[in-house]
């Protein structure tokens, strides 16, 4: 490894483990500022971010002309129905469908099945001392939540999480663009979804009930491809951000002094925690957008087709740099705007139902070892999270 690829392992792992001096510096530079290095703006400042992510006058970029991905490519419906991608009376048209099941109320109604999810993760570690938080709890309660709301078999899940991370890297949808190899693998994958969606669709009384799948299976509400583009959606950004939050979380109640006997003493502070936690540990950094039209954003010109890229942890950082009482789901860690993430209610009970349930069956957690992070910075999280627990009587 060369002496510059060494510097640059260096910063990302320092920028993963704590990424708010690196906040802090962007903040000070400005609300809105080009990268000249990525030839693109930078929307760091929270008024600036919240703007941005709901002026219509920006887009997500979407694929292009790409020749697997793109307009008039085999896979260009799918990637337009996806509900990130989808603009305009189509993807509101998506909303109105998907809304139904992500409102406070039908959320509420999950709550004692996310529990019960939560407590059956901790009984299969059993009595071990020591076990990886992320393989134990954080990576699989999201695939048993998103997969109950969407109505994937229990059987199939682990598959269609496998399925859904292959066309997530091979489409360049979380880690930019892919080499062909990865490209070629996403769209055997895709292939491969689009046949398992097509057989839960035939046999129906497979599919959770009051589910997302059991309430469009009979096709009046969106086409096949319509289907398979939320199956992904749904799994992907359930999963990833989740998974982050979850990890987070259970950091924190490792490494915080008197976090876990608090929880215990005050079950309804879980929800702060999971609040706090969302601000100074954003699960995803930052996301992309493009100029439709010149637009003028705090005194600085982007031009018609520049890129942007909105720093969510930037601009939530903002809110605790700055002192401002944010409050429940504030700041844009699950975005704004049109294009705001159906699930954030969702994540949040997840969430204050593993704190929760921690308080419950642990009196101590502390670190087993190093955390591992993910090695890259747009979807921060821990790949690795070594845990030692004391379990109550």
């Amino acid at each position: 490894m060369s002496t510059d690829a060494a510097a640059r392992e260096r910063v990302t792992a320092t920028l993963l483990r704590n990424p708010a001096a690196l906040y802090e510096k962007l903040r000070k530079r400005g609300p809105v500022q080009w990268s000249e290095p990525g030839r693109t703006w930078l929307v760091v400042g929270y008024a600036a971010a919240r703007m941005v992510l709901r002026d219509t006058r920006f887009r997500m970029p979407g694929p292009g002309a790409d020749a697997n991905w793109g307009e008039g490519s085999k896979h260009g419906e799918f990637v337009r129905s996806l509900l990130l991608e989808a603009e305009g009376a189509h993807h509101d048209r998506l909303r109105r469908i998907l809304s139904p099941a992500f409102t406070p109320r039908a959320i509420r109604a999950r709550e004692n099945r996310i529990t019960s999810a939560v407590h059956g993760l901790l009984d299969d570690i059993g009595p071990a001392r020591e076990f990886d938080g992320v393989a134990a709890v954080s990576s699989r309660l999201p695939v048993a939540v998103v997969g109950d709301l969407v109505g994937v078999p229990p059987e199939d899940r682990p598959r269609v999480s496998r399925l859904c991370r292959a066309i997530s890297t091979g489409g360049g949808l979380s880690t930019g663009a892919a080499e062909q190899a990865a490209v070629d693998t996403a769209i055997t994958a895709l292939d491969e979804l689009t046949e398992l969606v097509g057989d839960w669709l035939a046999a129906p009384e497979r599919l959770s009930a009051g589910s997302v799948l059991a309430a469009t299976a009979d096709g009046s509400l969106l086409s096949r491809v319509e289907t398979v583009a939320t199956v992904f959606s749904l799994y992907l950004a359930g999963h990833d951000t989740s998974r982050n939050m979850l990890s987070a979380l259970l950091l924190k109640l490792a490494t915080q002094d008197g976090l876990l006997a608090r929880l215990a003493e005050d079950r309804a502070a879980a929800g702060d925690v999971v609040d706090q936690v969302l601000l100074g540990e954003s699960p995803l950094t930052f996301t992309a957008r493009v100029a439709l039209e010149d637009v003028l954003v705090e005194g600085e010109l982007i031009a018609k087709g520049d890129p942007v890229q909105i720093m969510l942890g930037a601009a939530n950082h903002e809110l605790l740099a700055t002192g401002r009482s944010p409050g429940q789901l504030a700041g844009v860690s699950f975005g704004e705007g049109r294009h705001v993430c159906l699930g954030a209610h969702l994540a949040r009970l997840e969430g204050t139902a593993v704190l929760s349930a921690a308080a419950r069956r642990w009196s101590a957690l502390a670190l087993a070892g190093d955390p591992q992070w993910t090695p890259h910075f747009l979807h921060r999280g821990l790949d690795g999270l070594p845990l030692k627990a004391t379990w109550r009587d």
